[in-house]
């Protein structure tokens, strides 16, 4: 096996047990919180909120950080880091040092897993990128496939405490398989990009063989198209971090018991899951913009069937459509950002990225007003959607050519 596909699965399980850990499993103990602590619900989102404005500021520190360190130090500190802050969410009883502790977490996944996966697996990948990208970012849809069911268990049988420790621990045994494994590109071992024979190196495209090269903020931000595409999947990732993070409640208000909805919140992340690598798979075999397109479209489409009468055909095909819709968000991301800047200067327009994602942070509390207000989260899903329709507008002014030029400047 060629030893790339290796640090993408280190990421999957990274973004697992991390940056997906922390944000899923809000589903089991978001009502226990409001139980245990008495805080309302938009508080609790608006904690989240903030956590996820650090971690998304995290993002160019942590790239900033893995260009004058190895990458297998900052992820093993991180682990470290994370874990620890994992236990805490279970013993602090004030709202603001539970946000802190969420901050912390979030900040560790951007670099266990998270930005820094992405960074690595590019330096590995170039013509089997889309899926690279797919495979570590499923982690993040897969724990919510199960860590929500898990927390769930424990949290009903142990307590909050309890859960919050288990998970944490199992946070920690992170360090030493993240120092142990990653190495920062292929040449460190010998071997070429894509595990392509040393033969064929001569063969493969020209950003292949390019290891450094930075651009300025400055000059990213000079690009129409960065703006474009910043601000497109910021806004997604809003919506779909919104409706994630209390998909189980939504389920409960409609009517559902506490088991039911978990399980349908689970088998949502599982399509996301499956839509990570399938709109990877399709990045690889058609261009990341003309994906990005059909990748917006359905996103918009798929949400729409929540606001369907509820019964167990229109549950079923919200959970299947949103759910693969959903996933293919942070694979396409950057492979976008590839696309447009080519391997050599891909962090340092990934780290800009980083500043428009954190419109990501208005989803949480968007859901948790809306539904403080009218007791129903649809205000929050139809406002999602009309910006969803608005920023598919935006990115068909994007021109293949137009992203070639920015990549051949």
């Amino acid at each position: 096996m060629f030893y790339g596909w290796k640090l993408a699965r280190l990421g999957l399980i990274s973004n697992l047990m991390i940056q997906g850990g922390v944000i899923y499993t809000m589903n089991a103990f978001m009502e226990p919180l409001e139980v245990m602590h008495g805080w309302s619900r938009t508080s609790i989102t608006l904690a989240i909120s903030v956590a996820s404005i650090c971690g998304t500021l995290a993002m160019p520190i942590a790239i900033s950080l893995s260009q004058k360190f190895q990458i297998r130090i900052i992820t093993t500190l991180a682990a470290l880091i994370g874990g620890i802050a994992f236990i805490g969410l279970g013993r602090v009883d004030s709202v603001v040092l539970f946000g802190i502790c969420f901050s912390i977490v979030w900040m560790s996944g951007q670099a266990c897993g998270g930005a820094l996966s992405n960074v690595l697996v590019q330096r590995w990948f170039v013509t089997h990128r889309g899926r690279a990208f797919g495979i570590v970012n499923m982690g993040t849809s897969l724990s919510g496939a199960i860590l929500p069911f898990i927390s769930l268990l424990l949290v009903d049988a142990l307590g909050v405490t309890a859960a919050y420790t288990l998970l944490g621990c199992a946070v920690l045994l992170l360090c030493p398989v993240s120092y142990i494994l990653i190495r920062e590109k292929p040449e460190d071992m010998g071997l070429t990009v894509d595990g392509a024979p040393e033969k064929t190196k001569a063969a493969l495209p020209e950003e292949a063989t390019a290891l450094s090269g930075a651009l300025t903020v400055r000059q990213i931000l000079s690009y129409r198209e960065t703006w474009i595409i910043g601000i497109s999947f910021g806004i997604t990732l809003m919506m779909n971090a919104g409706v994630i993070s209390q998909l189980k409640p939504r389920f409960v208000a409609v009517g559902m018991g506490d088991y039911e909805a978990m399980t349908f919140m689970c088998l949502t992340a599982a399509f996301g899951a499956a839509g990570k690598y399938g709109w990877g798979w399709i990045c690889d075999r058609i261009s990341p913009l003309t994906t990005a397109r059909l990748l917006f479209m359905a996103n918009t489409v798929s949400l729409a069937f929540i606001l369907l009468p509820n019964n167990l055909f229109t549950t079923i095909l919200f959970v299947c459509t949103w759910g693969f819709a959903m996933g293919g968000t942070l694979t396409v991301l950057p492979a976008m950002v590839a696309q447009a800047f080519g391997r050599e200067k891909f962090p340092s327009a990934y780290k800009v990225m980083a500043l428009f994602i954190i419109l990501k942070a208005l989803g949480y509390p968007l859901v948790g007003i809306s539904f403080d207000l009218s007791g129903s989260y649809d205000l929050a899903y139809i406002v999602m959607m009309a910006a969803m329709g608005v920023i598919l507008l935006g990115m068909c002014a994007i021109t293949e050519k137009g992203l070639g030029r920015i990549r051949d400047s």
